[in-house]
C-alpha cells in the first residue's frame, strides 16, 4: 500500500469531479431536457439554481471521482 494521498491528490481529483459536474450543467442547459435548462436559465433567482446544482454535482462527481481514485491506488503489500 503506498503512502497516505496528500492535499494536491484530493485536490486533483475533486477538481476533475467539478470539470465534470460543469460539463453535466452545460450538457443539461445545452439539451434542454424536459424544459430545465429552461426553467434554470429563467428562475428568478437566477444564477442561484445553477450554482447550486453545479456545487451538488461536484460533490456527487467529485466524491466518485477522489473514491475511485483512491481504490485505484491501493496495491496488495504480498503482491500478489
Amino acid at each position: 500500500m503506498r503512502d497516505q494521498p496528500g492535499v494536491g491528490f484530493v485536490l486533483q481529483h475533486v477538481g476533475v469531479g467539478a470539470a465534470l459536474a460543469a460539463g453535466f450543467c452545460a450538457l443539461i442547459l445545452w439539451q434542454d431536457p424536459m424544459g430545465l435548462g429552461s426553467l434554470l436559465l429563467r428562475a428568478e433567482g437566477h444564477p442561484l439554481p445553477l450554482l447550486l446544482l453545479w456545487f451538488f454535482c461536484t460533490l456527487t462527481f467529485g466524491s466518485v471521482q477522489l473514491g475511485t481514485a483512491i481504490m485505484l491506488r491501493w496495491r496488495d503489500p504480498d503482491g500478489g
